[in-house]
């Protein structure tokens, strides 16, 4: 405080003797004209407002006035000359507006700056309540996922045992999908990049889900598609199933296969995006409740992001494919248009990470 107290001393000091000296050397200059007096002191008004601020300025025109009042013909302070009197007049006149004007300009750059730290305190409590309820999510997750455990371990029906453990993997799921869009969405509010969450959320299924047998997982992901956070979390959570349908319907008995998860924009409506996992597994089972309970959870979730699936026995060959809505916000951003696709790289093995 007493160090900004001092600075504004001193260029109150420097201001009043730059005006002193402008002055002086112009009158000395043009004894008989005030004209080139008045526009330099005027000039060394905006100097020192843009320079020093308020206080320096407004101390400098009232010791500018009583200057060239004392200078210009007349008794005493009095001025004589009715032109000479306007032109002082104009001089106080600008002196005082340009005082104003730098004085409300500081002051709304106070107000900014204290809003800008306002924003930026809310910013980084944002960002400690948002990291304090993913952890609690996570811990939440781990003891569901361990009381199903407990539960399916003390379950005497094998259909409840089943039930247990299927819940318990769809809970794992659950929570490496929130632990993963978590640390992508610490710098992105609205969109996060498609590609390499799939890849690894398939990376984690490749290890567990499908690791019975030899089934191989490969990835072909569109490489510039965002999504919103929240439609990048179901999109997660509907991959989980169909694979895991695959792992149980598809392959049965544990022998092996191939399986495709692809991820575009749709080739007929930009405004849409298309998930598609084939495999090439023994197909539909007619009539298994199993079976529908898992199409029913998966109309379910496509339903809330307004999408639609449908399924298809194609050559030995079974399809399913989710179609869905991209938002506009997302859509318009610059590289990511329906052509955005173009530039996707080949499929890859879901335990070998991407290169471009």
């Amino acid at each position: 405080m007493a160090s900004r107290f001092l600075r504004a001393i001193v260029a109150t000091i420097l201001a009043v003797l730059f005006e002193t000296a402008v002055i002086a050397g112009c009158t000395l200059a043009a004894p008989n004209n005030a004209a080139p007096t008045f526009g330099m002191t005027c000039l060394a008004f905006a100097i020192v407002a843009f320079l020093a601020g308020r206080g320096p300025t407004s101390v400098m025109v009232a010791v500018g006035a009583l200057e060239l009042a004392f200078i210009l013909p007349g008794e005493g302070f009095a001025v004589s000359d009715p032109d000479h009197a306007m032109g002082l007049i104009a001089v106080i006149a600008t002196g005082v507006i340009m005082a104003w004007y730098v004085g409300r300009r500081d002051t709304l750059s106070a107000l900014l700056a204290a809003d800008v730290a306002a924003s930026r305190q809310i910013a980084e409590w944002r960002g400690v309540a948002h990291s304090e309820l993913a952890h609690r999510l996570s811990n939440d997750l781990s003891i569901m996922v361990s009381m199903a455990a407990i539960k399916a371990r003390d379950a005497t029906s094998p259909e409840a045992r089943d039930a247990l453990v299927d819940i318990s993997g769809r809970l794992v799921v659950l929570g490496r999908v929130y632990q993963r869009l978590e640390v992508r969405d610490r710098d992105t509010q609205d969109a996060v990049a498609a590609r390499q969450f799939l890849l690894d959320l398939c990376d984690d299924l490749q290890l567990s889900t499908l690791s019975v047998g030899s089934i191989s997982l490969r990835a072909d992901i569109a490489e510039t598609l965002r999504l919103p956070v929240r439609t990048l979390s179901l999109l997660g959570l509907i991959a989980n199933e169909l694979l895991t349908n695959v792992r149980k319907h598809a392959f049965p008995d544990g022998d092996g296969g191939e399986v495709l998860l692809s991820l575009h924009r749709h080739a007929f409506r930009p405004d849409c995006a298309e998930l598609i996992v084939t495999d090439n597994g023994v197909g539909f089972r007619r009539g298994d409740a199993k079976d529908r309970n898992g199409r029913s959870l998966l109309v379910m979730l496509a339903s809330q992001i307004d999408g639609t699936i449908a399924y298809a026995r194609i050559s030995g060959t079974t399809v399913a494919t989710l179609q869905f809505p991209v938002p506009s916000a997302v859509r318009n951003r610059a590289g990511d248009g329906p052509a955005g696709d173009a530039g996707a790289a080949d499929p890859v093995p879901a335990s070998v990470s991407p290169t471009g």
